[in-house]
């Protein structure tokens, strides 16, 4: 496998909810040779080499291609790209998907319908990929509109905070609005701020910020909590500070603060949300971790939504020496150009000279389509 910031791993560790095992084949140096190439530019020779030690029972090599297929897509003719997209005659990810559990809960992000979809997140989580698991629950929620039985691993620590707590604000203000029925929803949000659950102070706060009057329907969770004024407002403020920088909130038109970057940093610390955040700056900031990941969560945000689908599975490439490489980094700071894109940019390289730096790195690259 390709090793790369062996120390900084150690240190991400304790974060990581399951550890994905490595392949064997992961070590061949000839697969190492070729996803280096291909990490750092769109190498079809690089992609032939892996079709090859794959045909050849690689399982590292069959495992990746569907991923570098996506990098660098084939080339000539409609008989020849199909060619170059099979492995012994069957469709690289099809053969992937048959010889490796994750890449068939995967389907490459794909949903072919809802139901299953919580059940292919949880496996993912049980094989140590908490973020393609995400990627799956939130198209579960786009879909649904978070109707029917809720996931539990909606709500889960390894589940992103702002995802959970969008979708159960958005059922609790859905069934409000549907039928005033939201009694069994309304006693999952007084149990989570009880028991001081980050996804349920960002339900809170999502409801409280977009549709205030639903708590003269449920009633105020925070009356059954016994929390002080102080502590309450503190914990509404830290929510409001992850909510700016997730998905959901980063890219629109209100700039995000350095305070409230830095904030989100400390309130993610240790997450497993946070990890896409933590490796990108341990690969290239290391010297300064706590402001790069302040400076990233001002821009481009909290990473979600994209890089799953590129970012091959950690049993065959460390998620370490993915976020070191240049494509790699060219998937963790997506541009932006929403309105306050140059506002959050310059807030990011303010907080952090590092990422300042990185920042102008990242623009000089540039991939295949």
């Amino acid at each position: 496998m390709i090793k790369l910031f062996a120390a900084a791993a150690v240190a991400l560790a304790p974060t990581v909810p399951v550890h994905a095992q490595m392949l064997d084949s992961a070590d061949d140096p000839a697969f190492e040779s070729a996803l280096s190439s291909l990490l750092a530019k769109d190498d079809p020779a690089a992609v032939a080499t892996l079709r090859n030690l794959a045909e050849a029972g690689n399982a590292a090599a069959l495992v990746t291609l569907p991923f570098v297929l996506q990098w660098v897509p084939p080339q000539g003719n409609l008989k020849e790209k199909n060619t170059q997209r099979k492995v012994g005659g069957v469709h690289a990810h099809d053969a992937a998907a048959e010889a490796h559990g994750a890449t068939a809960l995967w389907n490459m992000g794909r949903a072919e319908g809802v139901d299953d979809l919580p059940d292919r997140a949880a496996g993912l989580l049980d094989q140590g990929e908490p973020e393609k698991a995400a990627f799956l629950l939130a198209t579960w929620f786009n879909q649904t509109g978070a109707r029917g039985a809720l996931p539990q691993q909606l709500l889960a620590d390894d589940t992103p905070a702002w995802l959970g707590g969008f979708a159960l604000s958005s059922r609790l203000i859905g069934a409000i609005s549907r039928d005033g029925a939201a009694k069994k929803d309304s006693v999952l949000l007084l149990s989570l701020i009880k028991e001081d659950r980050l996804v349920g102070w960002v339900a809170y706060v999502a409801m409280l910020d977009r549709y205030p009057d639903i708590f003269n329907i449920i009633g105020n969770p925070l009356a059954g909590t016994g929390l002080s004024a102080d502590r309450a407002n503190a914990r509404i403020v830290d929510a409001r500070a992850v909510r700016a920088v997730s998905p959901e909130l980063a890219r629109d038109d209100t700039p995000t603060p350095a305070a409230t970057a830095i904030r989100a940093r400390d309130i993610l610390a240790g997450r497993a949300e946070l990890l896409p955040v933590t490796r990108l700056c341990q690969a290239h900031c290391p010297d300064s971790l706590a402001t790069c990941e302040a400076a990233v969560l001002a821009y481009p945000g909290q990473s979600f939504g994209g890089f799953e689908v590129w970012q091959p599975f950690a049993d065959v490439l460390d998620p370490l020496a993915f976020a070191a490489s240049d494509r790699g980094l060219a998937v963790l700071i997506p541009k932006r150009q929403d309105p306050a894109a140059a506002a959050d940019r310059a807030t990011a390289a303010a907080l952090d000279a590092c990422y300042g730096a990185l920042l102008a790195r990242r623009d000089t690259l540039g991939f295949g389509p």
